[in-house]
């Protein structure tokens, strides 16, 4: 410490703070701003990717047609499971490359009348050639005599 111009003791300087005030605060109006920013990016990406359906319009197939795997225009692999899910009131068979398959190949799932066919050794299609592959569901109506049913085709790429 050391003294002043009249001898006495002078107190040590502080230093003067208020111009570094808003530099030692965490919250900041800059800061809020960009997390807000941030944290609506995120959400919106979030929704953007779950509420997005892969899928080809439900639209464009008979009411019949609840589902079909593989989707319209996918890449799949030689031993794929084709499947297609019917409207409960229907009953339907599968051909996969204008081969029809047999109904003790057919897995049927009787709750979600769900007809599949998975390539196999010692079935009808061992393995789908690589490609284009189409099935085929034909449906008819259980109780609905006067419902002559229809058909359904997709395709997709075999690798």
């Amino acid at each position: 410490m050391g003294t002043d111009k009249n001898g006495t003791m002078a107190l040590p300087r502080t230093k003067d703070r208020s111009k570094d005030r808003g530099k030692d605060r965490i919250i900041t109006l800059p800061r809020v701003v960009m997390s807000v920013l941030l944290a609506f990016s995120v959400a919106s990406l979030y929704v953007a990717f779950t509420l997005h359906d892969d899928s080809p319009n439900p639209r464009l197939r008979p009411q019949a047609i609840l589902a079909v795997s593989p989707l319209p225009a996918s890449l799949q692999l030689r031993q794929t499971e084709i499947f297609v899910e019917l409207a409960p009131r229907f009953t339907g068979t599968l051909t996969v490359n204008g081969i029809p398959v047999p109904d003790d190949q057919l897995d049927v799932i009787e709750g979600l009348n769900r007809y599949a066919f998975t390539p196999g050794a010692g079935k009808e299609i061992e393995e789908l050639p690589p490609g284009r592959a189409c099935a085929v569901v034909d449906y008819t109506p259980v109780a609905d005599a006067s419902d002559p049913g229809g058909s359904y085709r997709w395709c997709f790429s075999v690798s």
